[in-house]
């Protein structure tokens, strides 16, 4: 036990990787706990023979910084030994037929905990192994830091499910029934189990959260889709009916793009309103891009206090999504670096991008 305490605090890999029955399979995490299984992803490297532990700050968890009790964190280490994952996969049987096969766990059969209620320390279950490590296909990565700075459970499994259809040229169409199965909102009972449960006879399917479909649309989609606005999985959908019934639901990318214009020689020194002005229009708008650039602005501006000039020099060299993101994950893990002013930190931060850009 002491041994774990005194593990080292490491920094994550920018990307985390994941077999996409993994992302697929059926659970529902509330956010602290969530990010806690997403950091603790960001510790395995590719070249790994097994999964170790990771010591994970309480400030990268949570999204206020205020101080967490022991009380807190032992309910919080409590809660994340709950999480359980249901991943579905299809092997042949004897016969050669393809039959579907199922693997419930938790997540995290230990956790471990700091007397100063700064750390807890755990190690993600050895039987999810085989789906994130060694991975040779079938697997999507996704950047850690866009993931952190998700706040909703609802929009980290669609970002997830969206992104493993990238490879194809279509959009990403899914049963609306397996859907709510995969979030978790629906449960799928062996036949003792239904008949425990009061269940029709025949039906497997209890329902947790939200039955009514307008309720799903607005509670899981339509909450999704706004969160993900300002990411790289920005997106709309369709609802697919069979009669008068959701049967399946598509979902495809929206495209966002920069609409500052190339600037011109001299642009630095033109007064602040034209600046502004330069900020929030386009010849040809685009759906979402208005809102990321006036997002990036809100930032800099009310945030960090930057000067138009600032303001101006960043969004002529960065796409408004990187400064969004980089916020995002300045706000998630604030608490573990070392700076004497935030302004001056995302100032070099920013760039430190653009030249890494240059490169």
């Amino acid at each position: 036990m002491s041994d774990l305490i005194n593990i080292p605090v490491k920094q994550p890999n920018k990307l985390v990787t994941q077999h996409n029955n993994l992302i697929n399979s059926y659970f529902d995490i509330p956010t602290v706990q969530l990010r806690a299984f997403i950091y603790a992803l960001g510790h395995i490297h590719k070249d790994d023979k097994e999964l170790t532990h990771v010591k994970i700050p309480i400030d990268a968890l949570y999204a206020s910084k205020g101080g967490k009790n022991f009380k807190q964190v032992a309910k919080l280490a409590t809660e994340l030994q709950e999480i359980k994952f249901k991943v579905e996969s299809q092997s042949p049987d004897k016969a050669g037929k393809m039959k579907r096969t199922y693997l419930s766990m938790v997540i995290f059969p230990t956790v471990s905990y700091t007397q100063d209620s700064r750390y807890i320390i755990t190690k993600i279950n050895n039987d999810l192994a085989p789906y994130l490590l060694d991975l040779k296909g079938n697997y999507t990565q996704a950047e850690l830091e866009q993931l952190l700075s998700l706040k909703t459970i609802q929009a980290y499994r669609i970002y997830m499910f969206i992104k493993q259809g990238l490879f194809k040229d279509k959009p990403t169409t899914i049963k609306y029934r397996q859907l709510r199965l995969m979030l978790g909102l629906d449960l799928e009972l062996n036949e003792d189990e239904a008949k425990r449960a009061g269940l029709p006879e025949g039906e497997r399917i209890k329902t947790i959260k939200y039955p009514l479909f307008a309720e799903f649309k607005r509670r899981i989609l339509d909450t999704a889709k706004e969160e993900l606005l300002d990411t790289d999985m920005a997106f709309d959908y369709k609802i697919n009916k069979k009669g008068r019934n959701a049967d399946s639901i598509t979902f495809h990318l929206v495209k966002t793009i920069n609409v500052l214009p190339s600037p011109a020689p001299g642009a630095l020194q033109a007064d602040p309103k034209t600046l502004q002005q330069n900020l929030f229009s386009s010849p040809t708008p685009v759906l979402g891009s208005d809102k990321v650039t006036a997002n990036a602005v809100r930032i800099m501006r009310d945030k960090y206090a930057f000067s138009e000039e600032q303001i101006q020099k960043y969004l002529q060299q960065l796409p408004p999504l990187v400064i969004t993101r980089a916020n995002n994950w300045f706000s998630t893990n604030k608490g573990t670096l070392t700076f004497t002013s935030e302004a001056e930190w995302f100032a070099k931060h920013l760039d430190n991008k653009i030249s890494k850009n240059k490169g």
